[in-house]
């Protein structure tokens, strides 16, 4: 499901605030401060109960009040979300009316960030790239994320065994670490395939209306295992035993994995401009939103925050042809309206919002 209508309530720099959002594409624009990036935030919160800029919830409160509210709508389903965070309490998140976990919000209300960290997916270590493929998967797929827990809960005791030198108890947690990694690499392999199959066509699209992007052809993107894939992952960890008992730690498997861009052999990192780089992680990312919203019925919600910092005016006009290819709700925030451009796509469905005129219309109410 995805948000139609969010309210919000002692937000951030919000006092009140509703929104109707547009099925498709939905630009939040408007000077520095203004609050874009609030409310994107605020989207975010309210379908995964954290925000991506902070992990302290309680400075989202608004000074001065005790507690933030916000309230959304799925206008397809008519399911209504509510979630609380009043200061030194837990948060509180309720599905149509019925008290619910982090995890069911996630699974019913699933939303993916673009943000700061994302703009530089290649220039990351290894852990963020794959926790931005393990998200995705773990709302998707509930078989995932048995596998995921049962894989780490073997890691962490084998790896205790390690510490204190015993092979044997190390070597007993190897069946259930084997079985549950082996299948989490499959579906890592399989979502990386296929969201590739969708880059590449979409890459092909954008190249036929702006030579620009044909950077991001042909480019090799795939999971290294963290183990070697040929002999499989019970062979990779007999074979590491005398590394592992000397680190006293596990040093092959899917826990090492990561998402490997290259051109010709390059890692893209050493390659692409900052421009560039960002660019290829944002396509990158819708890919990923589209894959899941066709593979798992689902409707994710994508978020991106400062669309044009980075970007050269060549590089911005080859994204915006994008935004015809969006099969979800996408929401992202810029300095200036980009509505006007020639290159958008007049069919689709679109909303903008100056920010500061939101603000002016609700201090009215």
């Amino acid at each position: 499901m995805a948000f139609s209508k969010i309210d919000l309530r002692n937000f951030r720099c919000f006092d009140s605030l509703s929104i109707d959002l547009s099925s498709n594409s939905n630009l939040f624009y408007g000077k520095n401060g203004s609050g874009k990036t609030s409310i994107l935030e605020s989207i975010y919160v309210a379908s995964s109960g954290r925000s991506f800029r902070t992990s302290n919830l309680e400075s989202l409160i608004k000074r001065d009040t005790e507690a933030f509210n916000i309230k959304a709508y799925d206008n397809k389903t008519g399911s209504i979300l509510e979630v609380n965070k009043a200061r030194n309490k837990p948060i509180d998140i309720k599905i149509n009316n019925s008290k619910a976990t982090i995890s069911e919000l996630v699974r019913t209300f699933p939303s993916f960030s673009i943000d700061s960290k994302t703009f530089f997916y290649n220039d990351n270590a290894p852990d963020y790239r794959r926790k931005h493929l393990d998200r995705g998967l773990f709302i998707a797929s509930s078989d995932y994320s048995k596998d995921w827990f049962g894989y780490f809960r073997s890691l962490k005791q084998r790896n205790s065994a390690l510490k204190l030198g015993d092979r044997a108890l190390a070597k007993a947690y190897d069946s259930v670490l084997v079985d549950n990694g082996e299948r989490l690499n499959i579906l890592r392999e399989n979502l990386i395939i296929e969201v590739k199959k969708i880059f590449d066509d979409l890459v092909s699209k954008l190249a036929q209306e702006n030579i620009r992007a044909n950077i991001f052809s042909d480019l090799d993107i795939y999971l290294k295992s963290g183990f070697d894939n040929k002999s499989g992952l019970l062979d990779s960890l007999n074979k590491s035993y005398n590394i592992d008992l000397k680190r006293k730690i596990t040093t092959t498997g899917p826990h090492k994995a990561d998402v490997l861009f290259e051109s010709k052999g390059t890692l893209i990192k050493d390659i692409f401009s900052r421009g560039e780089q960002k660019m290829l992680s944002i396509l990158w990312s819708l890919s990923q939103n589209i894959y899941l919203g066709r593979s798992f019925n689902l409707s994710p919600i994508l978020l991106l925050d400062d669309l044009s910092s980075e970007l050269d005016v060549e590089m911005l006009e080859c994204f915006l042809p994008t935004l015809k290819y969006i099969e979800n709700r996408f929401v992202f925030s810029n300095i200036v309206d980009l509505f006007g451009s020639k290159i958008i796509d007049e069919k689709q469905s679109y909303k903008k919002f100056h920010v500061e005129q939101l603000n002016l219309k609700n201090a009215k109410k």
